[in-house]
């Protein structure tokens, strides 16, 4: 069924959201080059807590200003889900979506990106009914995983997962998490484990890499070794979302267990022996080879 259709009409859906996170005190929106007309609602939030909430104009932008004080990203996750919550509680549920934004896209800000390729992310996840989607990494980026880098000469890819730094979720994909907030500061494994296992359990499974819309990581990706106030390191966040996947599948859908999206998930790439993890190492060795000879 098309998005757009007598079936469902377009104001039936709520425009879609996109959060760009910000120090509160350097330019808003510094990367994001304004260069068309947003066919979205913008969230600026001030991770240092340093601004005052509510709607306000930036850089001619129309703007909800969110602000709290948080070590990491799994925190924007959480106060965006609780605003959404508080902001939606009258609204009437419209049809499939129900009172969520079509998309909630929420973006680190050190990536280096467009308004204009923001709505062709938006109009590609529409067109291709994604559930959730990210644009692609250029290969000059800082990266954790290679396979988020640009590939040329193709619109998109089917990927298991998309990392934090930039991700579009399903409205109600997105609030289906909620719960799985409240306490991970980090945001490991709400990627990795938690929204995959959702889109599973929802029917939501369309995921995708976008090489026709291509960003720029501008910072060095940080190490997950530090210890948040909560006692616990990103890879410990990490591990207890990944047991709480394996509980939901466990309770709510045990044939998950003999696919293969569940072997790729939690015991391929969990359990690498020797020869992958020498094969990774290779073919990152190559990657960094075949860039620098560019």
């Amino acid at each position: 069924m098309s998005l757009y259709s007598e079936d469902r009409p377009r104001d039936a859906v709520r425009r879609p959201l996109v959060l760009v996170s910000w120090d509160g005190v350097s330019l808003p929106l510094g990367l994001v080059h304004l260069d068309a007309t947003p066919e979205f609602d913008w969230v600026l939030f001030d991770y240092i807590g340093r601004q005052a909430p509510g709607p306000r104009e930036l850089r001619g932008q129309a703007v909800t200003v969110l602000a709290a004080a948080t070590e990491c990203k799994g925190e924007i996750f959480k106060h965006l889900a609780d605003h959404l919550a508080a902001t939606t509680a009258d609204v009437e549920p419209n049809v499939g979506n129900g009172p969520w934004p079509e998309y909630v896209g929420i973006i680190d800000d050190d990536i280096l990106l467009s308004v204009a390729q923001i709505n062709t992310a938006l109009h590609l996840g529409r067109c291709e009914r994604l559930d959730v989607f990210s644009p692609s990494l250029s290969h000059d980026s800082p990266y954790s995983h290679h396979w988020m880098r640009h590939q040329p000469h193709r619109i998109y890819r089917e990927v298991d997962w998309v990392e934090v730094m930039m991700p579009f979720y399903r409205g109600d994909l997105f609030m289906a998490a909620r719960a799985h907030y409240q306490d991970n500061i980090s945001s490991w494994g709400l990627d990795r484990f938690m929204i995959p296992t959702l889109q599973q359990l929802r029917g939501q499974t369309r995921t995708a890499l976008l090489d026709a819309v291509m960003a720029s990581h501008r910072r060095p990706v940080t190490s997950g070794g530090k210890v948040y106030r909560n006692g616990r390191t990103a890879w410990e966040e990490r591990q207890i979302l990944r047991q709480a996947s394996l509980d939901l599948i466990a309770r709510e859908a045990p044939q998950l267990v003999d696919t293969a999206w569940y072997h790729r998930s939690f015991v391929r790439r969990e359990t690498p022996n020797r020869w992958v993890r020498w094969k990774r190492r290779i073919a990152r060795v190559v990657a960094d080879w075949l860039d620098d000879c560019r």
